[in-house]
């Protein structure tokens, strides 16, 4: 092999590993921009209906492709943000007066 043509090789080998490099880090952002339901932190149910919510309401940010269901980090903040401001339902507190519910509803106790 002449000088010129090993120089040239390892141009081209040098070239075409800094391309693929490029694209490899492209390819990596635009994946990372958004989240599947297997990787969302709202859990696999949450994820798809936040996902059919806003793609029904013509909110931005989601999108079905298939049979993934795909979260902007925007919209995924959001929910996020929305899911920690709700009220959570608080227990039912025992009710003490129990005996004339019995009564009414006639059950007995056992025992």
């Amino acid at each position: 092999m002449a000088p010129a043509s090993e120089a040239q090789a390892a141009f081209f080998d040098a070239l075409a590993d800094a391309v693929a490099e490029r694209v490899v880090a492209k390819l990596t952002a635009a994946t990372a921009a958004w989240t599947d339901q297997t990787r969302s932190p709202l859990g696999r149910k949450r994820h798809c209906l936040a996902v059919r919510r806003r793609v029904d309401l013509g909110e931005g940010g989601a999108a079905v492709v298939g049979r993934k269901h795909m979260l902007s980090k925007e919209a995924l903040a959001a929910e996020l943000e929305d899911l920690s401001k709700r009220k959570r339902p608080s227990r039912a507190k025992p009710n003490e007066d129990i005996e004339p519910l019995l009564a009414r509803y006639g059950v007995r106790r056992a025992g």
